[in-house]
């Protein structure tokens, strides 16, 4: 596969602090209600969605800078999809810069490509989570989290 991965840039108006503990320790607040802790490297982090789920490992922390992890283990309920684990072995990569008003964003799910069958369903929710509910949730304090 030689297509480009998923990625998706925004800039926010929270402090990088804000925004890496957005990504370790407060998933829950923007992701899913259903989150494990992510904020020690080895640490395998499950976030539910239903019966939906994905197990990452933490590979990466830089303070106020990076965060990646690898998914390990997945088992994506659908009825339209054939395969159930295809973010297996796939990594994301959150890398937060600082600006003037706050810090920018980028997220990069290398490994998500357009050729697999649930790359639609995984832009749009990724587009969700990240531009809307996290950006909410570092900017406001309440973001829109999957509740089962």
């Amino acid at each position: 596969m030689n297509s480009k991965p998923f990625t998706c840039e925004t800039n926010l108006q929270a402090s990088p602090e804000k925004v890496f503990q957005a990504l370790t320790k407060d998933v829950s607040q923007w992701w899913t209600t259903h989150a494990d802790d992510a904020s020690s490297v080895g640490t395998e982090a499950t976030f539910r969605f239903g019966e939906t789920y994905n197990t990452m490992c933490v590979k990466k922390l830089t303070p106020q800078q990076t965060v990646i992890w690898e998914c390990i283990v997945q088992n994506h309920v659908n009825d339209d999809l054939s395969v159930n684990d295809e973010w297996v072995g796939t990594t994301l990569h959150w890398n937060i810069e600082p600006t003037n008003n706050g810090c920018k964003l980028s997220f990069v799910h290398e490994g998500l490509v357009p050729e697999l069958e649930c790359y639609e369903i995984c832009d749009a929710g990724w587009s969700h989570f990240i531009l809307t509910s996290l950006k909410k949730y570092v900017e406001t304090g309440t973001g829109e989290p999957f509740t089962p």
